[in-house]
Parts: C-alpha cells; sequence; structure tokens
C-alpha cells in the first residue's frame, strides 16, 4: 500500500497543477477584437447542415457523398464552438459515418438501428492495449479473462453468439468457441461499432446477441508516422520482474493514385500469479508480434480497389496444477492471418455496388508437459481456413426508399486433433435484403426497416431471419428505436466432433453430431434524449429467448477423469434494461454514466445463466485541458455472480479456469456460490508536447486491485508509462 501510494501522489499532484491551468484558460480574455468563429480550421469538425451531405472526418474518403435525408424536425441550437466540437467529437458527432447497422454507409444519427461508436481518440484516451481492454467499460458488456486471453459477455449472451468482424468481414480462430480479444492489437484500429441484439438479417449465423465491427485505420494524410513505446509491471509477488513491453509503429501515404497504411507492433508480458504458494500460474505470458496494412486504388474516385493484410505470431505459455500434485507446463504458439479485398463502384448520389472478399487461417499448437514425466503429455495442432465472398448492391430507388441486397458464401474447414473425425468442412450460400422506408415526413421523421436474410447451410439446411426495425425522430432531439428479429447459430465442429482429453485438470469433452442448431428471438427498443447539445440521456430494454440451447451435460467419471457432453438440452432467456448519460461540461470535461440490470434464466434449471451479474454500472470521465494535458478515469462495478460448481475437485482448484464456464451442470452439484461484486478503475494521464506530435503518458489499471482467484481472475494493480511520436 505504501508503494501504491508513492506512485499515485505525483499522478494527483499533475492532475491539481493541469485543472488549475484549465480555471484559469476558462477565463474570458479580453483582446481588444471582435473574433469571429470560421467555418472550417484545421483539427476542426465541421457540422453538416441538415440539406448538405454528411462527412465523416475519421472515415475514408469514398469520392461521392452521401445525401441527408430531409427531416421534418431541424435542429435550430446553437451548436458548439469548433474548440469544443474537436475536444469531444468522439461523444456528439452523431453526423459521422456508420456501416455496421445497414452494411453500408450511414451517418449514424439517421440509423434506424442503435449503433455504439467508440472512436480512435476515445481508444488512445483510454490507454488500452487491446480491444478487451477498450470494451471493458463499455455499458452492457463483460470482458472476463479465461485460459486464451479475455472474452466477451454482451446482454448476457457468451461470446459465441456476438459476432466479429474486420472492416465488415467475417474473422475466424474461436477457441473454445471464443473469440480471444488480445488478438485484435489497437494500433491498427480507426473505430469499433456496436450493434447491440440480433443481426442474422443482415450478416447471417452467429449474430444472435450482436454484432462488433473493427474498423481499421485508413491513410487520409499525404505522409503519416507514429511511434509508441510503453513498459509496465505489478507487485513481483504478482509478476515477477520481467514486466509488460509494447512497441508499435505505423506509416501511411497518400496521393491522387493510391493510399497505403502499414502497421506493426511487438508485445511481451511476464505471467500473473493471484495464488504464489502454488505452482501454478492465473495469467499467460505471452509474446507476440503483428503486422500488416491496407491499400486504396484511386481512393478519391467513384471505382476504388481495397486490399489488406493482418498477421499475428504469438506464443503463450502457463503452469497447471492438480490437487495430486502434478504440474505440467502449456504452452499455445498461434499464428493468426487475414487477407481482406474489396471492388467498389459507387454511383448517382448514394448507390454502390460491391464486391467482397477475405480468407482467413488460424493455427494453433497446443503443449502439455508433465514435468518429471510424459505419461500424461499432450501435443495438438488445430489449422482452421475460412472464406467468404459477398456481391451487395445499395440503391436509392427515391428519396423514401433505399435497397441493399446481395448474395454471400461462406466456407469453413476445421482440421485438429481433437476432432473425433480429422478433418471438418462445410458451405453456407445466403441472399437478403433490406429497405430503408422512409413512411411520414410532416411534423416528425419515421423509418421503417424491413429486412429478411436465408441462408443454405451444407449440414443444416435452410434458415430464414427476418427482421424489422422502426425508428422515429419525434422532434429534433428526441428519438425512438425499436427492432425486432430471429437469428440462429449452427453448432460449431468443436461442438459436433471434440474428443479433448485434459489430463492436467482432469476432464473429457466429447462432441456430440446428432447437434441442432440454436435459434432465437430478441426484441429491442430504445429511447434518446437530448435536451441540450452538451448533454444526451438513454434508455433502453431487450429481451433474447434462446431455443435449443447447446450446454454441456455430465455424463460419467472414471477413476482417473470426468466426462462432458453437448446437448440441446435447455432454453433460456436473457432481459434487461439500459440506462445512460453523456454530458459535456466547463468546456474540457467529460462525464459517461450508465447502468445496466441483466435478468437471465435457465427455463430447464429454472435458475440463472452462471456468472452473470445482475446489475452493472459504469463511468467514463475525460479531461481534454489546454497546454496539452489529459486526464482519463474509468470505472466499472459488477454485482455478484452465481456459480455452479465449486466443489469438483478438477475445477474448483485450479488457477487457470480450464474448464470452459458451461462445462458444470446440474449433476456435477446443485449449490449456488457467488462471485464477490468488484469495483474496476483504471486511470491515465497524458502530457502532449510539440502542437501534440509528441506525448508521454502514465497510468494505473485496477487501482483498487480487487480480484478472485476462482472467478474473477483478473490481472492485479497494473503500472505503465510510456511515450508517443507523431509525425
Amino acid at each position: 500500500m505504501h508503494s501504491f501510494i508513492q506512485f499515485l501522489f505525483p499522478i494527483l499532484c499533475l492532475f491539481v497543477l493541469f485543472i488549475g491551468e484549465v480555471h484559469s484558460q476558462t477565463r474570458p480574455k479580453d483582446t481588444g477584437k471582435n473574433t469571429k468563429t470560421t467555418d472550417q480550421t484545421p483539427n476542426t469538425i465541421p457540422v453538416p447542415k441538415e440539406s448538405e451531405p454528411a462527412k465523416d472526418p475519421n472515415a475514408p474518403t469514398t469520392g461521392t457523398t452521401t445525401p441527408v435525408p430531409e427531416t421534418g424536425n431541424v435542429d435550430t441550437t446553437t451548436p458548439p464552438t469548433t474548440e469544443e466540437a474537436d475536444r469531444f467529437k468522439d461523444l456528439d458527432n452523431k453526423n459521422g459515418i456508420v456501416v455496421t447497422g445497414s452494411r453500408g454507409e450511414r451517418r449514424l444519427k439517421d440509423s434506424a438501428v442503435a449503433t455504439e461508436v467508440i472512436s480512435r481518440k476515445r481508444i488512445e484516451q483510454t490507454g488500452a492495449r487491446n480491444l478487451g481492454e477498450v470494451l471493458d467499460t463499455q455499458l452492457g458488456i463483460n470482458v472476463t479473462p479465461f485460459f486464451g486471453g479475455s472474452q466477451i459477455q454482451m446482454l448476457g449472451l457468451d461470446s459465441k453468439y456476438v459476432l466479429f468482424l474486420v472492416d465488415g468481414q467475417r474473422v475466424a480462430g474461436r477457441l473454445n468457441n471464443t473469440i480471444d480479444l488480445t488478438r485484435f492489437k489497437v494500433q491498427n484500429i480507426e473505430r469499433i461499432e456496436i450493434v447491440k441484439g440480433s443481426s442474422s438479417s443482415l450478416y447471417g449465423a452467429d449474430a444472435i446477441g450482436g454484432v462488433i465491427n473493427i474498423i481499421t485505420k485508413q491513410a487520409e494524410k499525404p505522409e503519416h508516422y507514429q511511434f509508441r513505446t510503453s513498459y509496465g509491471n505489478g507487485r513481483q509477488t504478482n509478476f515477477g520482474t520481467q514486466g509488460e513491453k509494447n512497441m508499435i509503429a505505423d506509416v501511411g501515404f497518400k496521393n491522387e493514385f493510391v493510399a497505403t497504411n502499414f502497421f506493426g507492433g511487438f508485445n511481451q508480458s511476464a505471467a500473473y500469479d493471484l495464488d504464489p504458494k502454488t505452482p501454478a500460474t492465473t495469467g499467460n505470458a505471452f509474446q507476440d508480434a503483428n503486422i500488416g496494412g491496407n491499400m486504396i486504388f484511386n481512393p478519391d474516385g467513384p471505382l476504388k480497389v481495397k486490399t489488406g493484410i493482418n498477421y499475428l505470431n504469438r506464443n503463450q505459455a502457463g503452469i497447471d496444477s492438480r490437487a495430486n500434485g502434478g504440474v505440467f507446463d502449456r504452452t499455445n504458439l498461434t499464428n493468426d492471418f487475414l487477407g481482406l479485398g474489396a471492388i467498389e463502384y459507387a454511383y448517382g448520389k448514394r448507390n454502390m455496388v460491391s464486391f467482397r472478399g477475405n480468407f482467413s487461417r488460424w493455427e494453433n499448437h497446443y503443449k502439455l508437459d508433465q514435468r518429471n514425466s510424459n505419461e500424461l503429455d499432450v501435443k495438438e495442432l488445430t489449422n482452421e481456413f475460412s472464406s467468404q465472398g459477398v456481391a451487395q448492391i445499395d440503391h436509392e430507388i427515391n428519396n423514401d426508399h433505399m435497397i441493399t441486397a446481395g448474395v454471400e458464401s461462406y466456407s469453413e474447414e476445421l482440421q485438429s486433433d481433437r476432432l473425433q473425425r480429422r478433418n471438418a468442412y462445410r458451405t453456407r450460400r445466403a441472399a437478403f435484403i433490406q429497405d430503408e422506408w422512409v413512411l411520414w415526413r410532416q411534423g416528425f421523421v419515421w423509418r421503417l426497416v424491413p429486412g429478411v436474410r436465408h441462408d443454405v447451410d451444407s449440414q443444416f439446411g435452410g434458415q430464414t431471419t427476418p427482421k424489422i426495425a422502426t425508428k422515429v425522430d419525434i422532434t429534433s432531439n428526441l428519438v425512438f428505436r425499436a427492432s425486432y428479429g430471429k437469428g440462429f447459430r449452427p453448432p460449431s465442429f468443436r461442438e459436433l466432433y471434440l474428443r479433448f482429453e485434459n489430463p492436467g485438470v482432469g476432464y473429457v469433452v466429447d462432441g456430440n453430431d446428432k447437434l441442432r442448431p440454436e435459434k432465437s428471438t430478441t426484441v429491442n427498443a430504445d429511447i434518446e434524449y437530448t435536451p441540450y447539445k452538451f448533454w444526451t440521456l438513454s434508455l433502453s430494454v431487450f429481451r433474447n429467448d434462446i431455443t435449443d440451447l447447446i450446454q454441456y451435460s455430465f455424463g460419467t467419471r472414471t477413476s482417473e477423469f470426468a466426462n462432458f457432453q453437448l446437448k440441446n438440452v435447455q432454453r433460456a432467456y436473457t432481459r434487461g434494461v439500459e440506462a445512460g448519460s453523456r454530458v459535456r461540461f466547463l468546456k474540457y470535461f467529460a462525464l459517461e454514466l450508465g447502468y445496466n440490470q441483466t435478468d437471465t434464466r435457465d427455463l430447464t434449471t429454472d435458475r440463472p445463466l452462471e456468472g452473470r451479474a445482475l446489475h452493472q454500472g459504469t463511468m467514463n470521465f475525460f479531461v481534454n485541458a489546454p497546454g496539452g494535458w489529459e486526464f482519463a478515469l474509468r470505472a466499472k462495478r459488477l454485482d455478484k455472480r452465481p456459480f455452479y460448481s465449486t466443489t469438483n475437485e478438477f475445477t474448483a482448484g485450479s488457477s487457470t479456469a480450464l474448464i470452459d464456464q458451461q462445462t458444470k451442470s446440474v449433476e456435477e452439484n446443485n449449490k449456488v456460490v457467488y462471485g464477490k461484486a468488484f469495483t474496476l478503475l483504471n486511470v491515465r494521464m497524458e502530457k502532449k508536447f510539440f502542437d501534440g506530435r509528441m506525448s508521454l503518458f502514465l497510468g494505473v489499471d485496477n487501482v483498487l486491485d480487487q480480484y478472485e482467484l476462482t472467478y474473477n481472475p483478473i490481472r492485479p494493480r497494473f503500472y505503465y508509462g510510456g511515450l508517443q511520436a507523431t509525425f
């Protein structure tokens, strides 16, 4: 505690200093001249008029403009100054362009599907190093550690129900049906778009809980160079002496012929240990290197050709132990490759024909080595391949109808030593159509968006997923949205054919080739009220009903191993309410508050779903002060969570949680134990120099040092600092 106070004291001193500078800068200065705000200055976001096309300063230039539909309510309130708009553009830039909710470029304020946007500026303010750290304090999202990295829960649903995209295209590589969020480094992320609720009518399988779309950086300037490095560590009893090192760089160029952006990074971190009394580690040590980039040919013309690649090499290591004294060294060597390509032709006002494709390969070498013995050693190789092709047209029939239609082909293949059959392959063909229809413009604006998609899976046949959404601009500052949709998720290859033994913990998991696809019905509604330009209030409700839920069921036990098998045995629902407030005040401050209540129920056992908190609160506080000072405080409060399998000798004593949470069943243990409620608090401070071209930053993650070995094995208090240079 004494060392923590020593570290925190200079942070508090610096904070007091720049608060004083803020106070001095907020006093009006008499220059003796009348000042006039120009329409557009460097680093300023122009606020489009209702009759002008919307343009997102962070989005790539398309060469065409997107006309803004007429509205029945004209916002006549005084816009903020250009300085304020630039400082908090990520907070209230409703004129920004989003693509995920409608699968095409739309202005955020016009989207009938509620879309949350995390901008590049916000990502930098948080100090996050990967996607998991960015999402950790988002309302309605909970990020939890697992042995492969970190995973997400969104609106009470696991990661396997959330579809992850990069520039609108699927990514492969699920470990235990989970996308590891630490795979995605922030240096190449321009923004993140989040759509909560079923999106299967546009994206098909796996989008029951929503979609998270990672939009990558694209060159906007003739030349751009950026370098960033950081180092961090915590208590030696938890982290040792190695600490965490990060180095990243990106470079971009743009002219009339081509726009390119390339990046590279190296990250290394020691393992952390929440129970130093045992040989087992809690969090993995890792070392990874990633490179990638994209190119856009004819960036300002109507016809564009886009290409992109991303490659990650990662080596993770951890130690497992059993109650009988066995100690195992565990390693995962992963190679992750994603290649993207697209041809886009824009015509008319906001019409476009596009052809997109991607190829992904995810390779994982898993090794479990028992110390002083080779009796229970395990070596496994897994290769996952996927490819996707989409042809799509966005066509404006008239001012009241915008049609989006397309066809899609998707194939996936899995080769793994963990499968009962060494190789599994399937394809999925689909067609989709959506109409964005403006029904009314007199006094208020009413949009209706019906859509439907039909998928034909080579294993499970046809699946039709309709959706209807509506948006009503009641006044210029009061908006209502609602949607109803169907979704489905076919069983993964692992769920169908898995045969996995883990002697390090003592269990066997078998798949089931008789499984049926999971199906869902989702209802969402939200209302957003902006009483002033600087203040927005929101309230939303949701419900997801899932049938044929795939869960692990406890089978038999031998003298050495417990056996689990997957079955369609359950029905479940998640439902809840979200409330949020975003306010900008005194020119330099922004505060976001949120509350989420998520009620879940397994209708087969009549119990809450495991690991879900009923209550969650979030707070994000940002200061962008004169003189280049920035401060960020992010907090999350999570209520207690139910767990049902604490007495299993092969799970309760394991500090690495190798069994997925869903492997715990009623037959194992009917006792309910609650993980403790906890508060996660992260702080960060940054000072910019040379007109923002260089900055120094330092911060503390998990300031309150709250964790729990069995149910909340997050990283203990962690200090870091670094520098960034931009040219």
